[in-house]
């Protein structure tokens, strides 16, 4: 992978107006200042035409504000030649826009091919990035767009806006075309890659759940394109700084708090385990008491094949896999407590495994622990 390279990003009263409507056009923005940090990921969020998309436009000048400045680590982005300046910033939109005649390959290489780079340079960075984004690239590379899923095309339209390893992206939107299990998958694998990546990241969207789970930073737009708050989502959603923004946010802004945290946040339960073949006189003997009585079979790598509890248990012999339930949802450390929460309550558990980078069994959370540090974060708040 290359070195990290990303970009601080400052909007100085950056203003489009529109000719003889003022700043009530849809679209329109008002007075915007605001900086994201290199790094960050800065979501704008808003009802429509408030200005969402507008702002990410003028960054790389698809849009050119009427008034005001855009500084990407402190140049003047209305100075840069405007192609160079393109070149420089990834763009993911909601309908991708991969190029239908060609190849995956092909389209991931975009930028590196326009900047001149070698073929084999070009081919080894396709590879890379349809790797990161999880694309086998033997697999994937000569295929053609309309042979891919909906989620798979998003996956190398992110790839190829990351081709040239560009300090900023702007996402406009990127994963609102797909249905809502591929749109999790989706959010949270990029989350996953932007822990490696660190890209400072410009992201659109109407949901302020997706603004919450993504965003370090949330800008909170009104109509007519002015900034309402701009802050960190724990911020936003603790202290909204007008009625506006609480409505925006909604009644349930504990509930939403909970995207905040990670499994990571919380103390694990230990899970007891037996493996598979293990003698069941021996597995009657543990303390299953964290888990009613249940003990978790697992293979020989420590991967939770399912539950066994007392009544499945045999007097001897050896534990089969025939003998153990379905298990409870499998969750990892970055799964957020909402999702957690989802989770159970969907699967009418009270338990979840959570489970390490190799699919081994790192512990157990609870509902009851969830709701818990819930409580504990809210009583914190208004101490």
């Amino acid at each position: 992978m290359s070195a990290i390279r990303a970009a601080t990003v400052t909007f100085d009263h950056v203003s489009k107006r529109y000719p003889g409507t003022g700043a009530a056009h849809p679209g329109a923005v008002e007075d915007l200042t605001l900086e994201v940090p290199a790094g960050k990921i800065c979501v704008l969020v808003g009802p429509s035409g408030c200005g969402k998309t507008t702002s990410l436009k003028m960054v790389n000048r698809l849009i050119e504000p009427t008034s005001g400045r855009i500084l990407i680590d402190g140049a003047d982005a209305a100075e840069r030649e405007v192609t160079d300046l393109r070149r420089s910033i990834g763009y993911v939109i909601q309908q991708v826009g991969l190029f239908p005649h060609q190849t995956v390959g092909e389209n991931v290489a975009t930028v590196p091919r326009l900047l001149g780079w070698p073929e084999d340079r070009r081919r080894a960075r396709v590879d890379e990035l349809l790797g990161l984004v999880g694309l086998e690239p033997d697999l994937h590379r000569d295929r053609y767009p309309a042979a891919l899923s909906g989620g798979e095309r998003q996956r190398v339209g992110v790839a190829r806006a990351l081709a040239a390893d560009p300090p900023l992206m702007l996402m406009d939107e990127p994963f609102g075309a797909v249905d809502p299990i591929v749109r999790e998958r989706l959010q949270n694998e990029f989350l996953r890659l932007q822990d490696s990546l660190a890209k400072t990241i410009l992201f659109v969207t109407h949901d302020i759940d997706e603004a919450i789970k993504m965003g370090d930073l949330i800008a909170v737009l009104e109509a007519g394109g002015r900034l309402a708050q701009f802050g960190t989502p724990d911020e936003i959603l603790a202290h909204p700084a007008s009625e506006f923004v609480g409505r925006f946010v909604g009644a349930d802004r504990g509930l939403k708090r909970l995207a905040l945290a990670r499994v990571r946040d919380l103390v694990l339960l230990p899970a007891v385990t037996a493996q598979l073949g293990d003698d069941a006189a021996r597995v009657r003997r543990l303390d299953a008491s964290d888990s009613a009585g249940f003990v978790l079979l697992v293979d020989d790598e420590g991967r939770p094949i399912g539950w066994i509890g007392p009544r499945q248990l045999p007097d001897s012999g050896g534990l089969a896999a025939a003998m153990a339930a379905p298990m409870s949802p499998l969750l990892d450390r970055r799964t957020t407590l909402k999702d957690a929460l989802a989770m159970l309550i969907d699967a009418e558990v009270q338990v979840g495994i959570v489970v390490d980078e190799r699919g081994s069994v790192a512990g157990l959370v609870t509902a009851d622990e969830i709701t818990a540090y819930a409580r504990r974060e809210r009583e914190a708040q208004t101490a």
